[in-house]
């Protein structure tokens, strides 16, 4: 039977796809164009000899039958002229399953020719088994990715644990032996006043140094884990390190709008982070006492944004005299945010400034809608 017969002669001319047209009641194959041998493996002789079930695989010939004999007797079927893309396996000559995308139309003997009535089905088919393939390939990639980012999420937890409790000993253990023995340094120079200039000098340069160790100790507690962040939030955690930074002189504009709102804990904790290492940064490479902090949230997001009004650099450039910590720094960043599932967002060019930008989604307002 030729294309022609069942009038879609033009028609078949233009299918790029693979395209069979099979005697419903018979199903045998009447048409076979090359495509559907490159597919398939069948040449168009070998086709003309087969049954179309041949080409479906075993869990789905049963399906098939009864499909084909509703369509023998009805003239409908489930999925013929549906206009539906169908995505099935299907069966190559050499027993490979392959995965195929295809549509089915109903087709008739063209009036005028000799070809006997019945039903026929036209089926264009693609092969797509490489891109479900790739689509496989991508789910799995995706799990290993969602898996890689639990561990590092409970690595962070993890490690963030451990910083709480070392800070905890360093305060409750050498910050307070060191406050108690700069007290008793203090009560013995009351008591027992130094007899001479040198031993007043030696004694004031002890209760110096420990007086620096309590400082150093307190300094440390508060860069592994200021108590105040679990304590009071992201808004009071920040607010403590722009005090220290006006301390030593730098011009800070701080602009918060959570109003009291207490964020999830691991968000204030990345959040207090990426803070942290920004004004560190401010501190080793801007060049500059001028400084904005904008902390708000919008809609269902926390925004953190950093911004300097320093030296800037080219953030596509390799680092000069920052060295690779800088960008290590700036790559521990962007991770903590990305682990939920945010984005950190920098922009920087030499003479202008760095602005950066932490947003980081957050469970919705209670009767949100």
């Amino acid at each position: 039977m030729r294309p022609e017969d069942l009038g879609i002669g033009k028609l078949f001319g233009m299918i790029q796809d693979a395209a069979i047209v099979a005697d419903a009641e018979t199903q045998r194959v009447v048409v076979w164009n090359p495509a559907a041998t490159k597919i398939f493996g069948y040449s168009s002789s070998e086709a003309l000899e087969l049954h179309i079930e041949e080409l479906v695989p075993k869990p789905l010939k049963a399906q098939h039958r009864a499909g084909m004999t509703r369509y023998t007797e009805t003239g409908h079927g489930a999925y013929i002229d549906s206009h539906e893309l169908l995505e099935l396996p299907a069966l190559r000559n050499d027993g490979e399953e392959i995965h195929v995308e295809m549509s089915l139309s109903s087709i008739g003997p063209a009036a005028g020719t000799n070809a006997d009535d019945g039903r026929f089905v036209l089926a264009i088919v693609r092969d797509i088994t490489e891109r479900k393939r790739a689509e496989e390939e991508i789910r799995r990639l995706n799990g290993t990715l969602e898996e890689l980012k639990n561990l590092i999420g409970r690595l962070v937890v993890t490690q963030e644990e451990e910083q709480r409790r070392v800070a905890y000993e360093v305060h409750e253990g050498l910050a307070q032996v060191a406050s108690a023995a700069h007290l008793h340094l203090q009560a013995f120079y009351s008591r027992y006043p130094p007899g001479t200039e040198r031993s007043r000098s030696d004694l004031e340069r002890a209760m110096t140094l420990v007086q620096r160790t309590v400082s150093d100790a307190r300094r440390i507690t508060a860069n592994l884990r200021p108590t105040v962040l679990d304590d009071l939030g992201l808004d009071s955690a920040i607010s403590l390190e722009i005090q220290r930074l006006r301390e030593d002189g730098y011009l800070i504009d701080y602009e918060e709008e959570l109003d009291d709102e207490r964020l999830p804990a691991l968000t204030e904790i990345a959040l207090f982070r990426v803070a942290q290492e920004a004004l560190a940064n401010v501190r080793k490479h801007a060049q500059t006492q001028r400084v904005r902090i904008g902390l708000w949230r919008r809609g269902d997001e926390a925004h953190l944004e950093v911004r300097d009004y320093g030296r800037g650099f080219d953030p596509d450039s390799p680092p000069v005299d920052g060295g690779p910590g800088e960008r290590a720094g700036l790559a521990e960043m962007r991770e903590r945010v990305m682990l939920l599932g945010g984005e950190l967002k920098i922009k920087s060019r030499p003479g202008a400034g760095t602005s950066l930008v932490a947003e980081v989604p957050l469970p919705a307002h209670e009767g949100s809608p």
